[in-house]
């Protein structure tokens, strides 16, 4: 009953200066975690150590016979100092070879030629290689792969762990897991890179030959090849994040057969001799989960908040914008937080409770077993009080099979995705915070959350409530919908990011931005929704709203409409610079029908208004705050973007 695997689980950590080394056995214990979202089919680790290169370079790679590895080498020209068998995986070993040479460029260019050949008839592959990287993976679990290597005994200055659903490539052979590797690289990966085709095409104009036939292995090429070329990690990495083309400029488009497109996540490790860095990657819709933080001593990212607070319950942690990025480094510090500081800043802190009598002690146990705890005590009880939650999946999603409504369940820690969906009826109050997909399909009841939620809160809510005091992830209120008397509300006390609404139907979501940060909602808010309402506390900048035409085909259309006369030259000079929804309010008769049948029509842009609520508003939108202080309730009074399904 615990295999339920919903893709790839990536986890990375970096010490800052003056902290001690990582130990192995920590890493497995943060990516054990998230051992739901693997599978048995590969598992994998990478640890860094910081040092100068003295001209030798320790390469790894999985063949059935060293010796041919070793002989291969040679004849690239370089000086092969040893071999080593360091773990047999099948017909496979994985063995160790030392190599010396004057030249970085020497020994990558070996790497290549050798892979080339190896790749080419399938007979295996160097699949680690540099001056201060050391990457251990293979077929299982990761605690089948850390024991097969002992990976509890290393130590390093940094490490990425990986485990494994497999999508695009074959999982019954090491060479497909993760990580992958690049000459000082690793990266890790959850999802999937439509771009696949044309990044390799990219690398095949550079040189590059014999890939294993997956996008990760890809994307540590990809990320060699820029820095090879002169330009700097954050340069690089902007470049694979690949920002909406709304924000494309020059230096992208040189590079656009570099850049990455599709749902992913990524974790990358690199070593440039000097320096580490930890790079965490979102794609800029931000299909794949990735949270981010940092304590005293460490940099963490990983797919999901529990692997963070399982090695550090008091760390700061925060999520990426949607296409943005975070890079920190051992000497350097965070050079990238993925969003503004003031952003950052918002995001609520580690819980701080002391809870006294409770009912169940979460820790160590699986959904299952907790689910069914839950049950039994609900029988005889109308409030049930859980501790040491951290990750659990499924919390009370089991309560609406067996008609148990009118209830409390009370969470402390973090709860895990998927808690209470289905809700029907019951109170589900979360001292903390909340993982993805927090009360999906949710039918009545309500959930309260202290603390902040992420990505997809409330999908397909259709009736009652769910507040949450801190900020909230991507996708929030998708899909909502409201049917007679059941109107579902979402409050949000703090900021949201990207598709706030989409396909909305019916309900109310209200954003607060109760800590007044500049930018409290992102991109494409209510995009496609034909029901319901979206208020957020302040002004809302037009650009934002819906999935409005790029600028440039807003200018075409609007040269059409020119050149056949529906607008003049001043018109046109005056509305090119301007947002879509606003060329939309000062156009009239032909050109305005033109524009929606062109654009409207097909999209579905909704309509947008600037201003105080209403006495009716007010009196509706105070009722799903009563679980919130009242420094919450004062914030009505202020003005409102109201956003809307536009009357055809």
């Amino acid at each position: 009953m615990d295999y339920y695997p919903s893709g790839c689980g990536v986890f990375g950590i970096l010490r800052k200066g003056n902290s001690p080394p990582v130990k192995g056995d920590l890493v497995l214990k943060a990516i054990r975690r998230a051992r739901h979202r693997g599978s048995k089919l590969g598992a994998g680790f990478a640890v860094f150590r910081l040092g100068e290169s003295s001209g030798v370079y320790v390469l790894k790679a999985f063949h059935e016979d060293e010796d041919k590895v070793r002989r291969m080498l040679e004849d690239n020209g370089l000086t092969v100092l040893s071999v080593t068998r360091e773990s047999q995986l099948g017909d496979l070993c994985s063995c160790v070879i030392e190599v010396a040479s004057k030249e970085a460029v020497e020994v990558k260019k070996a790497i290549r030629n050798v892979n080339e050949l190896l790749w080419y008839r399938r007979e295996g592959r160097i699949y680690s290689a540099g001056s201060g990287i050391n990457v251990f993976k293979g077929v299982g679990y990761p605690e089948d792969v850390a024991s097969q290597y002992n990976v509890e005994s290393h130590k390093g200055d940094m490490w990425l762990a990986h485990t494994r659903q497999p999508t695009n490539s074959p999982g019954y052979l090491p060479y497909w897991s993760h990580p992958f590797s690049s000459f000082n690289v690793a990266i890790i990966h959850n999802g999937d890179v439509s771009s696949f085709g044309a990044n390799v095409e990219f690398l095949l104009s550079r040189g590059w030959r014999g890939f294993v036939g997956t996008d990760s292995e890809v994307m540590a090429f990809l990320f060699e090849e820029l820095v090879n070329e002169g330009l700097s990690v954050e340069e690089a990495v902007r470049v694979m994040t690949n920002p909406s083309t709304r924000f494309s400029d020059q230096e992208l488009q040189h590079y656009k057969g570099a850049r990455l497109d599709g749902p992913f996540t990524a974790i990358i490790g690199y070593t440039s001799g000097d320096d580490l860095y930890l790079i965490a990657m979102a794609d800029r819709s931000k299909f794949r989960p990735v949270v981010v933080g940092e304590d005293e001593d460490y940099y963490y990212a990983a797919s999901e908040e529990a692997q963070i607070r399982e090695l550090s319950p008091n760390a700061r942690v925060w999520t990426l914008r949607p296409g943005s990025y975070m890079i920190a480094s051992l000497k350097r510090g965070i050079l990238s937080l993925g969003r503004p500081e003031e952003e950052v800043r918002s995001f609520s802190p580690p819980p701080v409770f002391s809870v006294g009598e409770f009912d169940i002690d979460a820790r160590g146990m699986d959904y299952w077993n907790l689910n069914r705890a839950i049950l039994e005590t609900l029988k005889v009880k109308d409030r049930v009080r859980v501790v040491n939650v951290n990750g659990t999946r499924f919390i009370g999603n089991n309560l609406p099979r067996h008609g148990i409504k009118g209830k409390i369940i009370e969470i402390y820690g973090v709860a895990g995705n998927s808690t209470a969906n289905l809700n029907d009826g019951n109170i589900f109050h979360i001292h903390g915070n909340v993982q993805d997909d927090c009360g999906d399909t949710m039918h009545s009841g309500e959930i309260v959350v202290e603390g902040d939620a992420r990505d997809v809160l409330g999908q397909t809510l259709q009736g009652g409530r769910i507040v949450v005091r801190g900020n909230a992830g991507n996708r929030v209120g998708i899909q909502m919908r409201e049917y007679r008397d059941r109107r579902p509300y979402l409050v949000i006390g703090g900021i949201v990011d990207d598709y706030l609404g989409e396909y909305m139907a019916g309900g109310v979501i209200l954003v607060l931005n109760s800590r007044g940060v500049k930018e409290p909602v992102g991109n494409f808010v209510g995009t496609g929704m034909v029901g319901g309402r979206i208020y957020v506390r302040g002004q809302v900048p037009l650009s934002r709203v819906g999935l409005q035409p790029p600028r440039d085909q807003t200018v075409r259309f609007l040269k059409a409409l020119l050149l056949e006369g529906f607008i003049g030259q001043g018109e046109f000079e005056t509305l090119r610079d301007r947002p879509y929804l606003e060329v939309m309010d000062k156009l009239e008769g032909e050109a305005k029908r033109y524009a929606k049948k062109l654009f409207e029509e097909k999209v579905g842009i909704p309509a947008v208004e600037y201003r105080e609520l209403t006495e009716e508003e007010l009196k509706e939108l105070s009722e799903p705050l009563r679980s919130l202080p009242t420094e919450y309730w004062e914030l009505l009074k202020e003005k409102f973007t109201v956003v809307s399904a536009r009357r055809r």
